[in-house]
């Protein structure tokens, strides 16, 4: 009977998500239709973003002026379209403020517009202001921010000497001598290296050791690509503690699921969302991958709604792990290098939901098979998660020998990338 209640379960279920995903496809129908009236009839044809750029004729001044500085020094661009990605540029970005003042001037160019969501209008005026409160809360001013279409509305942009990307924009056309490929995962994966030639890179900053590194690093790269230990960057990104429950001293338990929607899915479908609305003992934080947050729209929107009568549990697509982490006891993932980043981070444990057979073998399940506190199905959740965290967080000697074990440079990573960064500029 138990059988036939859960598959009556999985079925209403898929039924109200793709019945909210019709309206949120909808509802952007109708937003695009308004954008294009609005542009043709009130704009006469200009884009959306160009109307507000040009309506702030001042912020357009200082914009100039930072383009201006890097006439005379050396100049470095990052590349990007999910916003996610700043956290793991911007350590490097203040690092080489503080040990080289003055010789670098560094700019971020935002290929959002380029995903077919963000475009160029409405929902990228959305995007643009997401970008620019994460590059202050990082510590970076956001005169430096620049939409790869807004580039052409200013002067004399110098060409970069540098260029550090962690993700393949093939729309990118920048001249650059150097390239360096930022990995945006803790646990590497593959790396694309089959690109078209002027997207190519010839650095790799690697952040792990084997075996917790790219299974290409067995093979020659194909080139003259050099590889760099600089270990990872992100963990020193400057980060503010959200505080997703105050005043309450239940443990908090992030699930964090991986970008497989396939393996999120599977999660719900096996009753997951029951199982934490029922351990009213904990209060749960879940955060979806950045990408599918911002890319499945619906999908963040579709939780939500499932979980909004539970006052133990909250959503959240807007702070990082990072910012989650300091309130939080334990994380739920599945694979993937989220996990990998919380521990080394943070010294806290992990638990794994386990995957198909066809997702094993990388290095983030690698890691997960040494350093996981437990791995388990959907179903043993309730007492897992009452077993880990009775073991309280790992002790500061344990995560020291972890970080030395697993990233190839486990101290100031920000300093060893904008040292390495210095050493390639210096050599040319």
């Amino acid at each position: 009977m138990s059988s036939v209640v859960r598959k009556i379960n999985f079925f209403l279920l898929r039924i109200r998500y793709q019945g909210f995903r019709l309206w949120q496809h909808n509802v952007r129908f109708i937003e695009n239709l308004l954008e294009s009236l609005m542009r043709r009839w009130l704009l006469k044809g200009e884009l959306l973003h160009t109307f507000v750029n040009n309506s702030q004729p001042y912020l357009q001044s200082e914009k100039q002026a930072v383009i201006n500085n890097g006439k005379t020094r050396k100049v470095i661009f990052f590349t990007f379209r999910t916003l996610h990605f700043l956290d793991w540029f911007a350590p490097i970005h203040l690092a080489l403020d503080r040990l080289f003042p003055e010789k670098y001037e560094v700019f971020y160019i935002n290929f959002g517009a380029t995903l077919h969501r963000i475009g160029a209008g409405i929902e990228y005026i959305r995007y643009h202001r997401k970008v620019e409160e994460r590059m202050l809360l990082l510590g970076v001013s956001p005169l430096r921010h620049f939409s790869h279409k807004e580039l052409a509305e200013y002067s004399s942009i110098p060409e970069p000497a540098v260029h550090l990307t962690c993700e393949s924009i093939r729309q990118e056309t920048f001249s650059a001598p150097e390239r360096i490929y930022l990995p945006h995962y803790a646990l590497p994966k593959a790396i694309d290296s089959g690109l078209p030639e002027n997207i190519r890179f010839n650095h790799v900053f690697l952040p792990t050791r084997p075996p917790y590194t790219y299974q290409q690093l067995n093979k020659k790269y194909p080139g003259d690509v050099k590889v760099h230990s600089v270990g990872y960057p992100k963990l020193h990104a400057v980060h503010s503690n959200v505080l997703c429950f105050k005043d309450d001293e239940r443990p908090v338990v992030i699930y964090a699921p991986s970008l497989e929607i396939k393996l999120l899915f599977d999660a719900l479908d096996k009753g997951l969302l029951d199982i934490i609305k029922k351990l009213t003992q904990y209060l749960f934080v879940i955060k979806l991958h950045p990408s599918l947050a911002s890319r499945r729209h619906y999908v963040t929107s579709f939780i939500s709604r499932q979980i909004q009568d539970a006052e133990h549990i909250q959503f959240n697509d807007l702070a990082g792990i990072q910012e989650l982490a300091e309130e939080s006891s334990i994380m739920i993932t599945d694979f993937g290098s989220v996990g990998g980043e919380y521990r080394m981070g943070f010294g806290r444990r992990i638990i794994c939901l386990k995957v198909p057979e066809e997702y094993e073998g990388g290095a983030d399940l690698r890691f997960r098979d040494d350093f996981a506190d437990a791995v388990c199905e959907v179903g043993e959740l309730e007492l897992v998660i009452e077993s880990v965290i009775n073991k309280g967080n790992i002790s500061f000697s344990e995560l020291q020998d972890m970080r030395e074990k697993v990233l190839s440079f486990p101290d100031a990573a920000d300093e060893a990338a904008a040292r390495t960064i210095n050493e390639i500029c210096s050599s040319r």
